[in-house]
């Protein structure tokens, strides 16, 4: 299936299912609840409460602490934010040398796929554990680097307490890493859910952007959008093609930031282009630079900071690669850099 129709479908809400299970966020939270610690109180009737936000994982599950976004306005959890919507929430800091980067540009693609529907059946929280120094200023500003202050997406901040309460509703907290005052470490994973239907789940930041947008734009909506027939099993491919374990690094790390083809597209990326990236650096310099950015930006290096100066001061994330991983993923850039723009397997969608 291209890229065209499947904006197109999502933006209209008639979405395929292209396959993964949606769990209950009981299963999810259970994780954290430690002995003595009282689960939600029972509750009348659940056909009695629908659509009140008093079901269960409603008003009586989730705080109601007041947040405040990139613009300055204020916000409830509950009542503004999660009643009755389909939402997905994610926790970042502005100064992350690890994953947020990379998680945040996975939400644009998937935010760009939805089309318009987002703000309207579908809405982004991407809140900070880090909001001493994530002011609302801050987060336009670090939202403005994705091109995600837009409608549908806000970015949040509030209380510290506050927000590692809305952590713990959410199975998002692991108390090693706040013990350790260790941001960087902090639960990356994507909170997925409907809270008029209490169907939750968790995404990965390494997941294809199609599959979270098909996820948020129709099986979280329960499917009541029709499948296009075109999409029968008699129109499935009879043949898929066997990616490299390097394909898979550059897709699932690397796609949602550059491309390799030349700039010959005028998609935006947020990173610089990588075709013939091994002709343009040095081997040592390039196996490092993927190995450990955080530390060369640390140190200052001159080619990293002139990057990091170039691409809107957005740093490249740590995105633990070991030698193997590297060797795969150069060999792979290679590979692709020296095929036709036409025959590229990664082009822009």
């Amino acid at each position: 299936m291209n890229t065209t129709r499947l904006t197109s479908m999502l933006r209209t809400k008639r979405l395929p299912l292209i396959g993964g299970t949606l769990v209950l966020l009981a299963a999810i939270l259970g994780l954290w609840l430690k002995p003595g610690t009282a689960a939600p109180t029972g509750a009348p009737a659940q056909a009695a409460l629908k659509g009140t936000g008093d079901e269960t994982w409603g008003a009586n599950y989730f705080p109601n602490v007041k947040l405040t976004d990139q613009d300055g306005k204020q916000h409830r959890f509950f009542d503004d934010l999660l009643k009755g919507k389909v939402v997905s929430i994610n926790f970042v800091f502005t100064s992350c040398a690890s994953s947020c980067s990379l998680e945040t540009a996975r939400l644009a693609e998937v935010r760009q796929l939805l089309g318009d529907r987002v703000g309207k059946d579908v809405f982004f929280y991407s809140i900070s554990i880090d909001p001493l120094t994530d002011t609302p200023a801050e987060l336009k500003k670090y939202a403005a680097k994705f091109g995600a202050d837009l409608p549908g997406w806000r970015f949040l901040t509030g209380k510290e307490a506050d927000i590692t309460l809305i952590r713990r509703k959410l199975g998002m907290y692991d108390d090693n890493e706040t013990d350790a005052k260790n941001l960087t470490d902090h639960v990356l994973h994507t909170m997925l859910g409907n809270q008029a239907t209490g169907r939750w789940m968790k995404g990965s930041p390494y997941e294809n952007p199609a599959i979270t947008a098909s996820q948020l734009g129709s099986w979280l909506h329960n499917y009541k959008y029709a499948a296009p027939k075109e999409t029968s099993f008699e129109n499935a491919p009879t043949y898929v093609r066997n990616m490299s374990d390097g394909e898979k690094l550059y897709r699932h790390r690397c796609a949602s930031c550059h491309t390799i083809d030349g700039n010959r597209t005028v998609a935006r990326r947020i990173g610089p282009d990588l075709e013939n990236v091994s002709k343009r650096r040095q081997q040592e310099w390039l196996t490092r630079w993927l190995k450990e950015p955080d530390r060369m930006l640390a140190e200052k290096d001159p080619t990293a900071m002139a990057m990091y100066n170039q691409y809107n001061k957005l740093a490249m994330p740590n995105l633990r690669l070991d030698d193997k991983d590297i060797a795969n993923l150069l060999a792979f850039i290679n590979e692709e850099s020296a095929l036709p723009i036409d025959a590229r397997r990664v082009a822009v969608q």
